[in-house]
């Protein structure tokens, strides 16, 4: 299922980016190189498929979770999004001071999905501690601009640049977080009300 790609691209960005870049710098790890081309060659399907599961278990594993509410349908949905933003969006990166101006722009579901991601995506970011991250709306999307909390680290500022769009994604500790909170019910604003 084509649409369902975007869980598996966050697990191989993740992963590649845990991967040493030379063998020079940082040592031969077999098994990692080897987990994140495993990661590449998962069916997209599977791995939506594998992250809904895991969640579920959370839920069936929580004796406080309220079943009235839990809305699994939601959490596909912004799999789907996610797989949207990431493969099928245009991205024109130009430098700030500080950071990344990142205009992020689509057509059809892709621009929607794009609209419901990613005023979210700056706020947490933000929250997270790392980063100061702005969204706004353009025409087709989003245009996002990410500086480090000290604009004159040229260490962080440099990081911003290279991650870019992709990278800046799977920062931050709140995915995991957004998922179960979507499976659960919660009011989540970028989320698909099935």
């Amino acid at each position: 299922m084509p649409t369902l790609r975007l869980f598996c691209v966050f697990c191989v960005i993740c992963g590649l980016l845990q991967v040493p870049t030379s063998a020079a710098a940082q040592g031969m790890d077999h098994a990692k190189m080897m987990a994140a081309e495993q990661a590449a060659a998962t069916p997209p399907s599977q791995a939506a498929f594998a992250t809904i599961s895991e969640i579920v278990k959370k839920l069936k594993a929580d004796p406080s979770t309220d079943w009235s509410k839990v809305n699994i349908e939601a959490l596909r949905q912004h799999l789907i999004d996610m797989d949207d933003v990431v493969m099928r969006s245009s991205v024109k990166q130009s430098n700030v001071a500080g950071g990344v101006q990142l205009d992020i722009t689509g057509t059809g579901k892709v621009a929607d999905a794009i609209k419901r991601m990613e005023a979210m995506h700056a706020m947490a970011l933000t929250e997270d501690g790392a980063w100061n991250a702005k969204s706004s709306e353009i025409a087709n999307g989003v245009r996002l601009v990410v500086t480090a909390k000290d604009a004159n680290d040229a260490k962080a500022v440099a990081m911003l640049r290279g991650l870019g769009f992709a990278g800046i994604l799977t920062e931050g500790d709140h995915h995991a977080m957004h998922h179960m909170e979507l499976a659960r019910g919660g009011g989540m604003m970028h989320a698909h009300k099935p």
